[in-house]
Protein backbone atom coordinates (compact mmCIF):
# COMPACT_ATOMS: atom_id res chain seq x y z
CA UNK A 1 0.00 0.00 0.00
CA UNK A 2 1.23 3.38 -1.27
CA UNK A 3 1.58 5.88 2.03
CA UNK A 4 1.64 9.73 1.26
CA UNK A 5 2.27 12.92 3.39
CA UNK A 6 -0.92 14.56 4.08
CA UNK A 7 1.62 17.38 3.68
CA UNK A 8 5.38 18.43 2.49
CA UNK A 9 7.31 21.63 3.27
CA UNK A 10 9.16 23.23 0.79
CA UNK A 11 13.00 24.30 1.25
CA UNK A 12 12.18 28.08 0.79
CA UNK A 13 10.17 29.82 3.64
CA UNK A 14 9.77 33.72 2.44
CA UNK A 15 8.05 36.75 3.77
CA UNK A 16 4.34 37.86 2.50
CA UNK A 17 1.61 39.89 3.85
CA UNK A 18 -1.26 37.22 4.67
CA UNK A 19 -5.01 38.52 5.72
CA UNK A 20 -8.05 36.57 7.60
CA UNK A 21 -11.91 37.68 7.29
CA UNK A 22 -13.84 35.95 10.19
CA UNK A 23 -17.72 36.61 10.69
CA UNK A 24 -18.74 37.49 13.50
CA UNK A 25 -21.09 35.47 15.67
CA UNK A 26 -21.53 32.95 13.15
CA UNK A 27 -21.73 30.01 15.14
CA UNK A 28 -24.96 31.80 17.31
CA UNK A 29 -26.24 33.42 14.09
CA UNK A 30 -26.28 29.18 12.09
CA UNK A 31 -27.07 27.74 15.78
CA UNK A 32 -31.09 29.49 15.37
CA UNK A 33 -31.40 28.13 11.50
CA UNK A 34 -33.19 25.49 10.33
CA UNK A 35 -32.93 24.70 7.23
CA UNK A 36 -29.71 23.53 6.24
CA UNK A 37 -30.05 24.88 2.71
CA UNK A 38 -29.78 28.18 4.14
CA UNK A 39 -26.86 27.88 6.34
CA UNK A 40 -25.39 26.65 2.89
CA UNK A 41 -26.28 29.87 1.66
CA UNK A 42 -25.37 31.71 4.06
CA UNK A 43 -21.58 31.15 4.05
CA UNK A 44 -21.45 30.59 0.28
CA UNK A 45 -22.58 34.30 0.01
CA UNK A 46 -20.26 35.69 2.32
CA UNK A 47 -17.06 33.41 1.34
CA UNK A 48 -17.99 33.21 -2.17
CA UNK A 49 -17.70 37.08 -2.92
CA UNK A 50 -14.86 37.58 -0.56
CA UNK A 51 -12.89 35.13 -2.04
CA UNK A 52 -13.79 37.10 -5.54
CA UNK A 53 -12.69 40.21 -4.31
CA UNK A 54 -9.44 39.04 -3.24
CA UNK A 55 -8.48 37.65 -6.34
CA UNK A 56 -9.55 40.44 -8.32
CA UNK A 57 -6.30 42.55 -5.67
CA UNK A 58 -3.98 39.92 -7.16
CA UNK A 59 -4.73 37.92 -3.54
CA UNK A 60 -4.35 33.74 -3.51
CA UNK A 61 -6.88 32.59 -1.13
CA UNK A 62 -5.67 29.47 0.77
CA UNK A 63 -8.45 28.14 2.26
CA UNK A 64 -11.49 28.61 4.26
CA UNK A 65 -11.74 27.27 7.37
CA UNK A 66 -15.21 27.39 9.05
CA UNK A 67 -16.22 31.05 8.84
CA UNK A 68 -13.57 32.78 8.00
CA UNK A 69 -10.75 33.04 4.90
CA UNK A 70 -7.72 32.93 4.61
CA UNK A 71 -5.87 34.60 1.41
CA UNK A 72 -2.34 36.11 1.14
CA UNK A 73 -0.32 37.91 -1.66
CA UNK A 74 2.64 36.69 -3.48
CA UNK A 75 3.93 40.00 -4.65
CA UNK A 76 4.22 41.03 -1.05
CA UNK A 77 7.48 39.09 -0.92
CA UNK A 78 9.61 42.39 -2.30
CA UNK A 79 8.69 44.49 0.83
CA UNK A 80 9.47 47.84 -1.27
CA UNK A 81 6.68 46.64 -3.80
CA UNK A 82 3.75 49.70 -3.23
CA UNK A 83 1.52 48.06 -5.85
CA UNK A 84 1.59 45.00 -3.85
CA UNK A 85 0.80 46.36 -0.57
CA UNK A 86 -1.48 48.71 -1.85
CA UNK A 87 -3.53 46.07 -3.36
CA UNK A 88 -3.93 44.86 0.09
CA UNK A 89 -5.12 47.53 2.16
CA UNK A 90 -7.72 48.03 -0.53
CA UNK A 91 -8.55 44.53 -0.88
CA UNK A 92 -9.27 44.61 2.58
CA UNK A 93 -11.22 48.17 2.46
CA UNK A 94 -13.04 46.71 -0.38
CA UNK A 95 -14.63 43.64 1.59
CA UNK A 96 -15.48 45.84 4.74
CA UNK A 97 -17.23 48.29 2.18
CA UNK A 98 -19.16 45.03 0.73
CA UNK A 99 -21.05 44.57 3.56
CA UNK A 100 -23.91 46.25 2.59
CA UNK A 101 -24.04 44.35 -0.72
CA UNK A 102 -23.76 40.83 1.13
CA UNK A 103 -25.97 42.21 3.20
CA UNK A 104 -28.34 43.26 0.73
CA UNK A 105 -28.08 39.63 -1.10
CA UNK A 106 -28.09 37.77 2.06
CA UNK A 107 -31.64 39.57 2.61
CA UNK A 108 -33.08 38.50 -0.85
CA UNK A 109 -32.53 35.07 0.40
CA UNK A 110 -34.12 35.74 3.80
CA UNK A 111 -31.18 35.12 5.67
CA UNK A 112 -29.82 37.10 8.11
CA UNK A 113 -27.16 40.34 7.95
CA UNK A 114 -23.31 39.47 8.61
CA UNK A 115 -20.78 41.14 10.30
CA UNK A 116 -17.43 40.31 9.85
CA UNK A 117 -13.87 41.49 10.66
CA UNK A 118 -10.21 41.65 9.02
CA UNK A 119 -6.47 41.34 10.63
CA UNK A 120 -3.74 41.40 8.36
CA UNK A 121 0.37 40.98 9.44
CA UNK A 122 3.54 40.40 7.66
CA UNK A 123 6.06 38.35 8.03
CA UNK A 124 8.41 35.06 7.14
CA UNK A 125 6.44 32.01 6.88
CA UNK A 126 6.79 28.18 5.35
CA UNK A 127 5.47 27.49 1.91
CA UNK A 128 3.72 23.52 2.40
CA UNK A 129 1.73 21.67 -0.34
CA UNK A 130 -0.96 19.59 1.02
CA UNK A 131 -1.77 16.26 -0.67
CA UNK A 132 -5.78 16.80 -1.02
CA UNK A 133 -5.36 20.56 -2.09
CA UNK A 134 -3.25 21.88 -5.28
CA UNK A 135 -3.03 25.13 -3.58
CA UNK A 136 0.08 26.18 -1.11
CA UNK A 137 -0.28 26.36 2.32
CA UNK A 138 1.26 29.12 4.35
CA UNK A 139 2.73 27.69 8.36
CA UNK A 140 4.44 30.13 10.64
CA UNK A 141 4.10 32.75 13.33
CA UNK A 142 2.94 35.19 11.37
CA UNK A 143 0.02 33.07 10.39
CA UNK A 144 -0.75 31.95 13.63
CA UNK A 145 -0.61 35.76 15.47
CA UNK A 146 -2.82 36.89 12.37
CA UNK A 147 -5.64 34.43 13.28
CA UNK A 148 -5.02 35.74 17.07
CA UNK A 149 -5.04 39.07 16.59
CA UNK A 150 -8.42 38.95 13.96
CA UNK A 151 -10.83 39.28 17.91
CA UNK A 152 -9.13 42.58 18.39
CA UNK A 153 -10.92 44.36 15.06
CA UNK A 154 -14.38 45.95 15.56
CA UNK A 155 -17.23 44.39 13.67
CA UNK A 156 -16.48 45.31 9.84
CA UNK A 157 -13.31 46.86 10.22
CA UNK A 158 -9.77 45.56 10.20
CA UNK A 159 -6.68 45.77 12.49
CA UNK A 160 -2.94 44.89 11.25
CA UNK A 161 -0.07 43.73 13.02
CA UNK A 162 2.65 45.88 14.18
CA UNK A 163 5.19 44.18 11.55
CA UNK A 164 3.13 44.95 8.54
CA UNK A 165 2.67 48.47 10.33
CA UNK A 166 6.49 49.33 9.53
CA UNK A 167 6.43 47.97 6.07
CA UNK A 168 3.50 50.54 5.26
CA UNK A 169 5.14 53.63 6.97
CA UNK A 170 8.19 52.90 5.01
CA UNK A 171 6.96 53.63 1.86
CA UNK A 172 5.39 57.22 1.97
CA UNK A 173 2.43 56.88 -0.83
CA UNK A 174 0.85 55.07 1.13
CA UNK A 175 1.46 56.93 4.84
CA UNK A 176 -0.49 59.56 2.67
CA UNK A 177 -3.34 57.71 1.43
CA UNK A 178 -4.31 55.65 4.22
CA UNK A 179 -4.93 56.61 7.84
CA UNK A 180 -3.13 54.08 10.52
CA UNK A 181 -3.99 54.71 13.82
CA UNK A 182 -3.16 52.83 17.03
CA UNK A 183 -5.99 49.73 18.01
CA UNK A 184 -4.43 48.89 21.48
CA UNK A 185 -1.97 45.28 21.81
CA UNK A 186 -1.97 41.82 21.93
CA UNK A 187 0.27 40.13 24.60
CA UNK A 188 2.06 37.58 23.29
CA UNK A 189 3.66 36.22 26.42
CA UNK A 190 4.28 37.28 30.34
CA UNK A 191 5.12 40.72 29.40
CA UNK A 192 5.18 41.12 25.81
CA UNK A 193 2.75 42.99 23.71
CA UNK A 194 2.37 43.45 19.95
CA UNK A 195 1.01 46.39 19.11
CA UNK A 196 -1.98 46.54 16.60
CA UNK A 197 -3.26 49.03 14.54
CA UNK A 198 -6.49 50.20 12.44
CA UNK A 199 -6.45 50.85 8.86
CA UNK A 200 -8.65 53.01 6.66
CA UNK A 201 -8.67 55.27 3.57
CA UNK A 202 -8.44 58.81 3.96
CA UNK A 203 -10.12 58.98 0.45
CA UNK A 204 -13.07 57.41 2.23
CA UNK A 205 -13.55 60.07 4.67
CA UNK A 206 -15.89 61.02 6.12
CA UNK A 207 -17.56 58.45 7.16
CA UNK A 208 -21.16 57.16 5.97
CA UNK A 209 -21.85 58.34 9.89
CA UNK A 210 -20.29 62.07 9.29
CA UNK A 211 -22.08 62.88 6.27
CA UNK A 212 -24.99 64.84 7.85
CA UNK A 213 -22.47 67.00 9.92
CA UNK A 214 -21.01 68.04 6.54
CA UNK A 215 -21.32 71.76 5.94
CA UNK A 216 -21.29 71.36 2.05
CA UNK A 217 -24.20 68.56 1.94
CA UNK A 218 -27.34 69.63 0.88
CA UNK A 219 -30.35 68.05 2.35
CA UNK A 220 -32.21 65.38 0.57
CA UNK A 221 -34.81 66.88 -1.95
CA UNK A 222 -38.26 65.57 -2.51
CA UNK A 223 -38.14 65.69 -6.18
CA UNK A 224 -34.74 65.77 -7.03
CA UNK A 225 -34.84 66.72 -11.10
CA UNK A 226 -36.22 69.88 -10.01
CA UNK A 227 -33.32 71.50 -8.23
CA UNK A 228 -31.48 73.62 -10.14
CA UNK A 229 -28.56 71.97 -12.59
CA UNK A 230 -26.11 73.35 -14.84
CA UNK A 231 -25.81 73.22 -19.00
CA UNK A 232 -22.45 73.24 -20.67
CA UNK A 233 -21.18 76.57 -20.00
CA UNK A 234 -22.01 76.22 -16.42
CA UNK A 235 -25.05 78.30 -16.54
CA UNK A 236 -27.88 77.43 -14.55
CA UNK A 237 -30.81 75.59 -15.99
CA UNK A 238 -34.39 75.12 -14.80
CA UNK A 239 -36.98 72.95 -15.63
CA UNK A 240 -36.61 69.05 -16.01
CA UNK A 241 -34.15 67.04 -17.22
CA UNK A 242 -33.78 63.47 -18.80
CA UNK A 243 -31.80 62.42 -15.61
CA UNK A 244 -28.37 63.25 -14.20
CA UNK A 245 -25.05 60.48 -14.57
CA UNK A 246 -22.16 60.15 -12.46
CA UNK A 247 -19.85 58.87 -15.70
CA UNK A 248 -16.34 57.35 -14.59
CA UNK A 249 -13.65 56.10 -17.12
CA UNK A 250 -9.65 56.97 -17.12
CA UNK A 251 -9.89 56.73 -21.04
CA UNK A 252 -10.40 60.77 -21.64
CA UNK A 253 -11.52 59.74 -25.46
CA UNK A 254 -14.08 57.18 -23.70
CA UNK A 255 -15.20 60.26 -21.30
CA UNK A 256 -15.31 62.44 -24.04
CA UNK A 257 -17.68 60.45 -26.02
CA UNK A 258 -19.76 59.12 -23.82
CA UNK A 259 -20.68 62.54 -22.42
CA UNK A 260 -21.63 64.26 -26.15
CA UNK A 261 -23.95 61.25 -26.47
CA UNK A 262 -25.34 61.42 -23.00
CA UNK A 263 -25.57 65.54 -23.70
CA UNK A 264 -27.30 65.20 -27.32
CA UNK A 265 -29.94 62.94 -25.10
CA UNK A 266 -30.58 66.03 -22.96
CA UNK A 267 -29.12 63.86 -20.10
CA UNK A 268 -26.59 65.97 -17.34
CA UNK A 269 -23.51 64.41 -17.20
CA UNK A 270 -20.67 65.02 -14.93
CA UNK A 271 -17.34 63.03 -15.75
CA UNK A 272 -14.16 62.23 -13.79
CA UNK A 273 -11.30 60.64 -15.23
CA UNK A 274 -9.99 60.22 -11.22
CA UNK A 275 -11.94 57.58 -9.76
CA UNK A 276 -10.66 58.71 -6.63
CA UNK A 277 -12.25 62.45 -7.31
CA UNK A 278 -15.07 60.67 -8.25
CA UNK A 279 -15.17 58.89 -4.81
CA UNK A 280 -14.86 62.25 -2.83
CA UNK A 281 -17.38 63.92 -5.08
CA UNK A 282 -20.14 61.33 -4.95
CA UNK A 283 -19.61 61.78 -1.07
CA UNK A 284 -19.77 65.10 -0.69
CA UNK A 285 -22.96 65.54 -2.70
CA UNK A 286 -27.14 65.26 -2.03
CA UNK A 287 -27.15 61.33 -1.62
CA UNK A 288 -29.86 61.71 -4.52
CA UNK A 289 -28.06 63.69 -6.92
CA UNK A 290 -27.30 60.76 -9.76
CA UNK A 291 -29.84 58.83 -11.00
CA UNK A 292 -27.36 56.36 -12.67
CA UNK A 293 -23.25 55.81 -12.28
CA UNK A 294 -21.96 54.79 -15.42
CA UNK A 295 -18.13 53.23 -14.41
CA UNK A 296 -15.33 51.41 -16.38
CA UNK A 297 -13.49 48.14 -14.28
CA UNK A 298 -10.11 48.57 -14.94
CA UNK A 299 -8.84 52.17 -13.66
CA UNK A 300 -5.98 53.20 -11.82
CA UNK A 301 -6.27 53.89 -7.96
CA UNK A 302 -9.81 52.64 -7.46
CA UNK A 303 -11.05 50.12 -9.84
CA UNK A 304 -14.87 50.11 -11.04
CA UNK A 305 -15.34 47.02 -8.61
CA UNK A 306 -13.69 48.62 -5.68
CA UNK A 307 -15.79 52.00 -6.89
CA UNK A 308 -19.05 50.41 -6.68
CA UNK A 309 -19.15 48.76 -3.17
CA UNK A 310 -18.05 52.19 -1.75
CA UNK A 311 -20.89 54.27 -3.71
CA UNK A 312 -23.33 51.35 -2.63
CA UNK A 313 -22.05 51.70 1.06
CA UNK A 314 -23.01 55.38 0.42
CA UNK A 315 -26.50 54.82 -1.31
CA UNK A 316 -27.56 51.54 -1.60
CA UNK A 317 -30.32 52.23 -4.25
CA UNK A 318 -28.10 54.11 -6.68
CA UNK A 319 -28.13 52.23 -10.37
CA UNK A 320 -24.78 51.63 -11.61
CA UNK A 321 -24.01 50.45 -15.22
CA UNK A 322 -20.94 48.56 -16.23
CA UNK A 323 -18.83 49.39 -19.37
CA UNK A 324 -15.86 47.88 -19.31
CA UNK A 325 -13.31 46.34 -22.18
CA UNK A 326 -12.93 43.29 -19.95
CA UNK A 327 -14.69 40.25 -20.58
CA UNK A 328 -16.46 39.29 -16.70
CA UNK A 329 -20.22 39.77 -16.99
CA UNK A 330 -20.87 36.23 -15.52
CA UNK A 331 -18.42 36.78 -12.72
CA UNK A 332 -20.14 40.36 -11.86
CA UNK A 333 -23.58 38.81 -11.76
CA UNK A 334 -22.79 35.83 -9.75
CA UNK A 335 -21.25 38.43 -7.07
CA UNK A 336 -23.50 41.34 -7.21
CA UNK A 337 -26.73 41.07 -6.27
CA UNK A 338 -28.90 43.49 -8.57
CA UNK A 339 -26.27 43.54 -11.63
CA UNK A 340 -28.16 42.13 -14.56
CA UNK A 341 -26.17 41.36 -17.29
CA UNK A 342 -28.08 43.85 -19.28
CA UNK A 343 -26.37 46.61 -17.36
CA UNK A 344 -23.13 45.23 -17.93
CA UNK A 345 -22.10 46.45 -21.49
CA UNK A 346 -18.55 45.26 -22.77
CA UNK A 347 -16.88 47.83 -25.22
CA UNK A 348 -16.41 48.69 -28.16
CA UNK A 349 -20.42 49.63 -27.20
CA UNK A 350 -22.58 50.42 -29.72
CA UNK A 351 -23.80 54.39 -30.13
CA UNK A 352 -27.33 53.64 -30.24
CA UNK A 353 -27.32 50.31 -27.63
CA UNK A 354 -25.33 52.01 -25.58
CA UNK A 355 -27.87 55.17 -25.50
CA UNK A 356 -31.19 53.14 -25.27
CA UNK A 357 -29.53 51.14 -21.93
CA UNK A 358 -28.72 54.27 -20.08
CA UNK A 359 -32.46 55.41 -21.43
CA UNK A 360 -33.80 52.69 -19.70
CA UNK A 361 -32.06 52.40 -16.51
CA UNK A 362 -33.26 56.23 -16.26
CA UNK A 363 -37.04 55.30 -16.93
CA UNK A 364 -36.38 52.67 -14.01
CA UNK A 365 -35.46 55.42 -11.57
CA UNK A 366 -38.15 57.37 -12.70
CA UNK A 367 -40.54 54.93 -12.41
CA UNK A 368 -39.48 53.51 -8.90
CA UNK A 369 -39.64 57.41 -7.78
CA UNK A 370 -43.30 58.03 -9.14
CA UNK A 371 -44.27 54.92 -7.27
CA UNK A 372 -42.35 55.82 -4.11
CA UNK A 373 -43.41 59.32 -4.04
CA UNK A 374 -47.38 57.73 -4.48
Amino acid sequence: MIQYDEIKFSDRSQNYCVCIIDIVNSTLVTARMTDSDHIRKYYAIFINTMATIARNFEGMVIKNSGDSVIYYFPNTSDSSNECAFRNVLECCLTMIAANSVINDKLYEEALPAVKYRISADYGRMQIAKSYASLNDDLFGTTVNLCAKINKKAKPNSMVIGGDLYRVLKSISSLRNDYNLKPAGYYSVGFKETYPLYSVTSKYDEPTIGDFMQIPELKPVEKHPHSIPILDNSGYIQHGMKSGRVMLVDDDQDILTTFQALLRSQDIVVEAFKDSQEALKHFALADPTRYDLIILDIRMPGLNGLQLYYRLKAMNSSIKVLFVSALDVSEELVSILPEVQLDNILKKPVERDYFIFTVKRILSDVKEDRIVTDW
